[in-house]
């Protein structure tokens, strides 16, 4: 098949759940077909880094816009007069549009894979052909949630609307797809409100077993750690209220407790946060999240906001790590409480559950063995490869491209 990939920008490095999903699901697949993946630029993504599997990059120059400074405000204010949800109006780019323009003129594509919603958007005369899109979240789910947690009455006001622009989207621009895949069972039950049912294909989210393995270093006593991109709004927002609500109950009951927040482009309010608190440090962009991974005792994923699956878990129980979370960073996956994660849903309950893992004999080494067990039977990236494959044939099939 002759595949051309529209995304936001080339999935390397691999620093962010996103970019480590499609990376995997794609690379593998390009020595059986002919991949074209057109994205815009982004500061920080290594251009390069999809060729030498064979698949073709093209890299549109128009920077996607960054999340600081008088511009950026500037766009939220103008977006309140858009049609458009901001993380739509905001990746809309008439110089993508022209390019993948001309290359449906010059190129024989058997179908179009959209590799995050809002960049149907952008897709044109590609609606011509067969097509799939990988909806990474139900990103209704998230700005309803969003709104729930928010608390300053303008931002209120702005998320609502925001919600609503987005489920307006999604409600209309899903069904055009031949078929849609979602992360998890729960996403496809969301979709199915707006995408008849027998055309939503589930591709959970994995991780790769070979690369996050224990390497058997002891881990620093009462140390947790949280990894994810700090630049995308729950991760932020779980982070805030962790240090805000849960982080002094730790340290009340255990003084001598750390955290470490790894993550690229950390929002500067979580930076102001950080500053200064005894016990917590806020990396940054590093280049191996393993080894802080292995000084931890206990991994958290406080998220009151989210959708999809968390890779970020998927990795964890990969490392063997006890996994403490919310059952909105849990969503999605396969877990079991008490079994391979402790789930805690309080301020109060998850802080209790952390000291379990520092204080309770044997509870780490269980927790670890039984999430090795279930990631390398149902999350290996290799498995989950080969069902996007299954996908493109059946979009192909059902637009009568294919017998």
């Amino acid at each position: 098949m002759h595949i051309i990939v529209v995304d936001e920008e080339v999935p390397y490095p691999l620093n962010s759940g996103k970019r480590i999903r499609t990376f995997n699901l794609l690379a593998p697949l390009a020595a059986r077909h002919d991949i074209t993946f057109v994205c815009r630029k982004h500061e920080g993504s290594d251009s390069q880094r999809l060729e030498p599997f064979g698949i073709r990059t093209i890299v549109v120059d128009h920077p996607i816009r960054r999340k600081t400074g008088p511009a950026f405000y500037a766009a939220l204010l103008a977006n309140l007069f858009s049609q458009y949800p901001y993380s739509v109006s905001s990746h809309r780019s008439p110089e993508l549009m022209k390019t993948i323009g001309r290359l449906h003129r010059e190129s024989s594509f058997d179908l179009v894979h959209c590799e995050w919603t809002p960049y149907a958007a952008n897709i044109g005369s590609l609606w011509q052909i067969p097509s799939v899109a990988d909806a990474h979240n139900v990103e209704t789910q998230i700005w309803k949630r969003n709104w729930e947690v928010e608390n300053h009455s303008l931002r209120k006001a702005f998320i609502l609307r925001q919600w609503q622009k987005m489920q307006r989207f999604e409600q209309k621009v899903l069904p055009r797809f031949s078929r849609v895949i979602a992360v998890s069972e729960p996403d496809r039950a969301l979709m199915a409100q707006w995408v008849k049912p027998e055309k939503i294909d589930v591709i959970d989210n994995g991780v790769d077993t070979d690369y996050f393995k224990p390497a058997g270093l002891q881990p620093k006593p009462f140390a947790m750690v949280f990894t994810g991109s700090l630049d995308w709004r729950p991760n932020v927002d779980a982070m805030m209220s962790f240090l805000e609500e849960i982080w002094p109950m730790v340290r009340s009951s255990h003084p001598q407790a750390s955290i470490t927040i790894v993550g690229r482009n950390p929002m500067a309010a979580l930076k102001d946060k950080a500053a200064g608190m005894p016990g917590v440090t806020l990396t940054g962009t590093v280049d191996d999240v393993r080894p802080y991974m292995e000084n931890a005792q206990a991994y958290i994923v406080p998220l009151r906001v989210g959708g999809g699956s968390r890779l970020k878990i998927l990795e964890a129980l990969a490392m063997k790590k006890a996994v403490v979370s919310t059952t909105v960073g849990a969503e999605g996956l396969a877990l079991t409480h008490d079994e391979d994660v402790l789930l805690a849903d309080t301020p109060a309950a998850f802080a209790q559950k952390i000291s379990r893992i520092f204080l309770v004999s044997g509870l780490r080494e269980r927790l670890g063995d039984a999430g090795r067990r279930l990631v390398e039977s149902r999350y290996d990236w290799r498995s989950l490869s080969a069902k996007l494959e299954m996908v493109w044939q059946a979009a192909l099939v059902q637009e009568g491209r294919l017998n």
